[in-house]
């Protein structure tokens, strides 16, 4: 955990509010050997989380994991919302690891039902939080596809999922203007959006997913601010 001081207004006094590390492993799926364009693009979008996260949040890369088991990610999804996860659990369970988000990644394909490919789905609990703790790893896991990679906005999309985050269209209007959504040219921009050209968040979703780390998934906070001095 890091303690990041801020300077109000200019003024000489200074506040210290908590800024909580996450750790990210990446498990490549249908790999048995070492693709350094895909290792290379990983770094890239844990750059860009921390980019996109402003200091509120911080995520450092703790692992790397190749694995040949082979699955597509929109099978994946029917099967954790379908079928209550039976080939999730006999693809993830012998490898994933406590302590960490653990990242997986998948090929994918366009369904004639769909306009686009699946690039990634993040399981959460709709209701009762604080019980993340008890069900570790089973909610620690942010399911992608390797070409939601490329742009860079699939995993910070998911992982505003894993902290806490809805899509605007899920929330009514008092929701979206406690979350500093108040108009069209905010949302076409937000990350949690499905524009094409999304860049950040608001200031009221940073804070929130900050507050979401420490209540929620305070089991996952490391304290390794020593990697940020």
């Amino acid at each position: 955990m890091v303690s990041q001081e801020v300077s109000l207004h200019n003024e000489q006094k200074k506040v210290w509010y908590e800024v909580p590390v996450l750790r990210l492993n990446f498990y490549m799926m249908g790999k048995d050997s070492v693709d350094e364009s895909i290792t290379i693009k990983i770094g890239e979008n844990v750059e860009y989380l921390n980019q996109e996260f402003e200091g509120k949040v911080k995520f450092v890369l703790n692992g790397l994991v190749l694995e040949s088991n082979h699955a597509y990610l929109p099978d994946l999804h029917l099967d954790f919302f379908k079928k209550r996860g039976r080939q999730l659990r006999e693809i993830i369970y012998p490898i994933e690891e406590q302590g960490s988000i653990n990242v997986f990644l998948f090929e994918t394909y366009r369904s004639e039902h769909h306009e686009s490919a699946l690039m990634g789905f993040t399981p959460i609990l709709r209701m009762r939080q604080s019980f993340y703790d008890v069900n570790s790893p089973r909610f620690d896991r942010i399911f992608m596809a390797y070409p939601g990679l490329e742009d860079q906005s699939t995993l910070v999309h998911e992982m505003g999922h894993f902290l806490g985050l809805r899509h605007p269209w899920e929330m009514n209007h008092i929701d979206q203007e406690l979350m500093g959504l108040h108009t069209d040219s905010v949302l076409q921009v937000n990350h949690m959006t499905y524009e094409l050209s999304v860049s950040k968040f608001t200031a009221e979703q940073l804070e929130r997913m900050r507050d979401f780390a420490l209540r929620f998934r305070h089991y996952l906070v490391k304290e390794i601010e020593q990697q940020f001095n």
